[in-house]
């Protein structure tokens, strides 16, 4: 069994960050040493194998200008990999990764792979660990036009128009992204903008819905049609909680301790529901739901399943910022941690590589869920 130490960053308590020649993945001192990470990284590699297989990509009919492929910051989780193993084949890949998107992204700051400018493929926290490894001026710049462009994005919502957390998060991500790279008030300053406006959504919701612990919004909003009901959507807001979690890690911003113990609490309360049959006895997260019309929730447990990893690393993070913990809420975040962990009994299949479905999987399933392993141990000792 392996062990790796998760390294405290230096600068993780200040006010004001300073970029690190080396990017670190942060954990904190009581469980340095004691994690074990190998359930986590070894299915990591037999997919990371997969997604940076060309041939094998091209096998299933995935060609290399398939855009959607790339969402969720596929660079960030091979640089991930790479800190997570120390092994270069990943560095080299993540920065294969990084040079593909850099090359595709438009002088205006969008994805060029998709005609509209959608903020969604907005993606420079893997050129954040690639500047930090390599100091290389055309990731710097990038980040910066992702950060441009990404201002055209609206934070707060007033009961109309399109709002999903998915692009709240990118643009949360942008900014802070952009500010940990440069130290720029303004980008600190729209950081605090989509705090405060998520905060206020989530405690003075429009159209007197009762507060629940997220940024509600209507079904319209969030998926169109003609529904008002209030929604949230477990897994996007897992997108949204992670450059949460480390604003506060740089800040100690109570605004994101708030944010993210809300978020844990919708999570328990809401987001998640007890499967049957095969799933019997396991609490799975809901991919949207739908407060005042249950009807409009899509239940499937099969696809449910496939995002409980990230709604786990979520629910932990709320959890390690909350006073206490319940016995409930311990169990949840287990249950929901449980897919992932078992992913590691398929190792003795002593295959090379685990196909992807749909490729943009490993990103959504590894870019926010670094911490798991030793948010595990944390809870665990809680």
């Amino acid at each position: 069994m392996r062990y790796i130490i998760c390294i405290l960053v230096c600068c993780s308590y200040l006010m004001v960050p300073k970029v690190q020649a080396e990017p670190r993945l942060w954990g904190p001192e009581h469980v340095a040493g004691k994690v074990d990470t190998a359930w986590y990284v070894e299915p990591m590699v037999r997919y990371a194998n997969y997604i940076t297989n060309a041939e094998l990509l091209a096998a299933d009919n995935i060609a290399p200008d398939k855009a959607s492929q790339y969402l969720y910051d596929r660079p960030r989780a091979l640089f991930q990999l790479y800190l997570l193993t120390g092994n270069k084949k990943w560095r080299a890949q993540a920065i294969n990764a990084s040079q593909y998107y850099i090359a595709h992204l438009n002088d205006d700051g969008y994805f060029s792979l998709i005609e509209n400018k959608d903020i969604k493929y907005s993606m420079p926290r893997g050129l954040f660990y690639y500047y930090q490894l390599t100091g290389n001026t055309e990731a710097k710049d990038a980040i910066g036009r992702i950060y441009t462009a990404s201002l055209n994005w609206k934070p707060s919502y007033s009961g109309q128009g399109f709002w999903t957390e998915r692009n709240q998060a990118a643009a949360l991500e942008a900014a802070l992204t952009y500010y940990e790279l440069t130290e720029d008030k303004a980008a600190q300053q729209r950081v605090e903008t989509i705090l405060a406006a998520t905060l206020k959504m989530t405690m003075q919701p429009e159209a007197n819905w009762p507060q629940r612990g997220c940024p509600q919004h209507s079904f319209k909003s969030h998926e169109g049609g003609a529904d008002q009901s209030a929604v949230c959507s477990p897994w996007m807001l897992a997108l949204l909680a992670d450059p949460i979690w480390r604003y506060s890690q740089i800040t100690d911003s109570k605004t994101a301790i708030q944010l993210l113990q809300q978020f844990g609490r919708f999570i328990v309360e809401h987001g998640t529901y007890v499967g049957k049959n095969k799933f019997s006895g396991q609490y799975l997260p809901k991919y949207l739901v739908v407060f005042d019309n249950k009807q409009m929730e899509d239940i499937n447990p099969w696809n449910d399943v496939q995002h409980s990893c990230d709604v786990a690393a979520l629910l932990g993070k709320a959890l390690y910022v909350s006073d206490t913990i319940s016995k409930h809420e311990k169990t949840v975040f287990l249950s929901l941690l449980e897919p992932c962990k078992s992913k590691s009994n398929k190792l003795n299949d002593n295959k090379l590589y685990w196909q992807v479905r749909p490729a943009r999987k490993f990103g959504w399933e590894y870019s926010t869920t670094s911490d798991l392993p030793w948010l595990e141990l944390a809870i665990l000792r809680r």
